[in-house]
């Protein structure tokens, strides 16, 4: 049975769980709807990680292993190569949490981020 996303709204994002948000556009001519994937709460905004349909740079996308956990479909690609900010009021809700597979991938993806210079600065 699925929630209504009124109901999966509650509570704030967590890291390895899986949000639609409003998400701008590489070049911030506009926004859209989309997945992502939160990394973790820094400040008042959350780092997230991008899903589309489709890979744009094989050597740094990624292929979700089960994308049905969090109701997406089997094209699912997480861009690794930019994790970027977003503020709470971009989130409109819940769509599940990554299965085990995909959280490791993800959170040692992220860890080898979270060393460079420019993520402890701030700069991302």
């Amino acid at each position: 049975m699925r929630m209504s996303p009124d109901r999966k709204r509650a509570g704030s994002p967590r890291p390895m769980e899986v949000w639609n948000a409003n998400v701008y556009f590489d070049d911030n001519s506009g926004a859209k709807n989309r997945p992502v994937i939160v990394l973790e709460k820094r400040g008042d905004d959350y780092t997230v990680f991008m899903v589309t349909s489709h890979g744009h740079r094989p050597e740094t996308d990624i292929r979700l292993m089960d994308p049905y956990e969090v109701m997406l479909d089997k094209t699912s690609t997480v861009r690794t190569d930019r994790p970027f900010k977003l503020p709470a009021s971009k989130f409109n809700y819940k769509l599940g949490d990554l299965c085990d597979d995909d959280a490791a991938i993800v959170e040692a993806i992220f860890s080898r981020i979270r060393e460079t210079r420019s993520y402890r600065r701030g700069s991302y």
